[in-house]
């Protein structure tokens, strides 16, 4: 299923009313960057719409969340905006070489900066509230095309000079199923005797080892050694922000596209032979890292960590995992299952 199936029709006016004003002010926040970091002025292309995934093929998102709603603030461009932005952000010629990693730092500062214009100017004129996540950058277009069930998202194209192009997507969820719905327990390991990221890490591990007991009935072994995870083998997954007041982590799950395939036959309940579309895959891996950021959030509770959830968003390629923006760092641990089953349980968090 497309993304325009998956947008819920909103039929209250009143809230159509407030997603139009707060999409007009999330716009407003990233021409004010553009103005102060680039020293451009951006103009509207068009009426707002569903997001455009044509020629995207670079982007950023910052979750931004509280107990009511999360959402995602997204800046996406094609590739001759992206570079063009890489190298005036950063000063660099036109004959010098980019790398990923540069687009990459440059993708992540625009919505990080807006983000921020945005969540300020949504406590001055909605009285809401909301914790930050950390950029995670988007290579392709997947997870425009692919959202899970429940989530909205309304898009509005931006012009400037030199041929600039680019949209600034809101994507949201009201948290009354943030989640998941199966209710589980998970045990935590005492802080004083491991690191934070270790304690968090294998809290994670836990949480989709057991989200995948109980909801597909699939036992995974898991291996004992954390690892970097951009040297996992992975093709797809889906990754989802815990946003707290002292720093947020993103939870990923990740793997190729075999073992993808081989997690949603089982949570479909599919034939062997049967091959999962795309959608479906967006699904089943989205609903794994759905409920286990659930279950990750109660025992962060429990260690006196309050968080709220971000939204799936569902990856092609290791595009939120191979390049890390400055100051983020990761890790990944290997769980395993029957077939050659082979999964990545990631996160990512922000030092200082």
């Amino acid at each position: 299923m497309t993304l325009t199936g998956r947008i819920r029709r909103i039929e209250d006016p009143m809230d159509l009313m407030s997603k139009m004003e707060a999409l007009k002010e999330a716009v407003d926040a990233c021409t004010h960057t553009f103005k102060t970091q680039f020293g451009m002025e951006l103009v509207m292309d068009g009426m707002p719409s569903a997001p455009d995934s044509e020629d995207v093929l670079y982007g950023s998102s910052i979750a931004l969340a509280n107990e009511t709603i999360s959402y995602q603030y997204a800046t996406v461009f094609d590739d001759h905006t992206t570079q063009l932005l890489t190298r005036t952000l950063f000063d660099m010629d036109e004959d010098e070489e980019l790398t990923m990693e540069d687009m990459n730092d440059a993708m992540n500062e625009i919505p990080n900066v807006a983000a921020g214009v945005w969540k300020a100017q949504r406590e001055k004129t909605a009285g809401e509230w909301y914790q930050l996540g950390l950029p995670t950058f988007l290579k392709g277009n997947s997870w425009i095309t692919y959202f899970p069930r429940g989530i909205n998202a309304i898009s509005q194209k931006l012009t400037g000079p030199e041929g600039i192009r680019l949209q600034v997507i809101l994507i949201w969820r009201y948290n009354d199923n943030a989640g998941g719905t199966q209710q589980m327990t998970t045990s935590t390991t005492e802080a004083t005797s491991i690191s934070v990221p270790t304690q968090v890490l294998q809290e994670a591990v836990k949480a989709v080892v057991d989200t995948c007991s109980i909801q597909m009935g699939l036992e995974l072994d898991v291996d004992p050694n954390p690892s970097d995870p951009r040297e996992a083998n992975v093709e797809y997954g889906t990754a989802i922000a815990l946003t707290a007041e002292n720093g947020g982590w993103q939870l990923a799950v990740m793997a190729n596209k075999d073992s993808c395939m081989d997690l949603t036959r089982a949570m479909f309940a599919m034939e062997a032979e049967e091959e999962p579309e795309m959608a479906d895959m967006a699904d089943a891996v989205g609903e794994i890292a759905n409920v286990a950021a659930g279950v990750l959030k109660a025992s962060r509770a429990k260690a006196g960590q309050a968080v709220q959830l971000g939204l799936p968003l569902f990856m092609e390629g290791g595009s939120c995992i191979e390049f890390f923006a400055r100051g983020i760092q990761g890790m990944a641990q290997t769980v395993r299952g029957a077939g050659g089953l082979e999964a990545h349980v990631v996160i990512i968090w922000q030092e200082g």
